[in-house]
């Protein structure tokens, strides 16, 4: 049994089959006492054969379902799609109330206080132990380099900055798959807007070849980001 070590919250929209496949790993890799789950299911689910062309995603979805009431702590469901960016504010609003809440002086449970937050896509697979791994790693070299957020996952398009050994690098742009920070850092970052600083319109879902542009927010965007405020990954 270990502490809690965040709040974990992950984004889905339609590939059940997928998310189903990511959660297990996640479930089987990961110490339960160290996370809170929160599942984001970006869209309804569908409900009868007819709403398919392919009738097998039926199942898939009943599979999702079963991981998902067994599984979550908090499972929070918009009926239309609205897009990554509402999809994340709405993820930690829900976790900054729940540590408020556990965060009363007058009545503080601390054993319910997570420091971190990470958001995971449903399409991540996972090694033994990853959590407390990125999390002590970042706490290793969080002072020392300044650091916005820890992944586990190489964003080999991205420059690195510079190599720590181990297979740990610093790199001042990554991905949006996966993302730890620290609770009150990713809060100083929300909301993110409906208007994208980087398109000029209004942000992508992602849809018509558009990516949604949330890790931008994160990164530069906001007055907070990482880049604006000499942070690095």
């Amino acid at each position: 049994m270990g502490n809690l070590i965040a709040d974990i919250f992950v984004t889905v929209k339609d590939r059940y089959a997928l998310a189903t496949r990511s959660l297990l790993s996640l479930l089987d890799n990961t110490d339960r006492s160290q996370f809170r789950l929160t599942v984001c299911v970006d869209g309804a689910f569908k409900h009868s054969e007819d709403d398919y062309a392919e009738p097998s995603k039926l199942g898939d979805m009943q599979e999702l379902r079963f991981v998902l009431e067994r599984n979550a702590d908090y499972v929070l469901h918009s009926r239309a799609n609205e897009g990554l960016g509402p999809t994340i504010n709405r993820a930690v609003a829900q976790i900054k109330s729940i540590n408020d809440w556990n965060s009363d002086m007058r009545a503080c449970q601390p054993e319910l206080i997570a420091p971190f937050i990470v958001m995971c896509q449903d399409d991540l697979l996972y090694s033994r132990n990853w959590l407390p791994t990125l999390a002590s790693r970042f706490i290793a070299f969080e002072t020392k380099h300044s650091l916005g957020f820890a992944s586990g996952v190489e964003c080999i398009e991205h420059k690195v900055r510079q190599d720590l050994g181990g297979g740990m690098v610093l790199k001042d742009w990554i991905r949006a798959a996966q993302m730890l920070g620290r609770r009150e850092y990713w809060e100083s970052l929300m909301p993110i807007s409906r208007f994208d600083p980087e398109t000029g319109r209004v942000r992508a879902k992602p849809n018509d070849g558009m990516g949604s542009g949330v890790d931008w927010w994160l990164i530069r965007n906001h007055e907070n980001s990482v880049c604006r405020t000499g942070r690095t990954c």
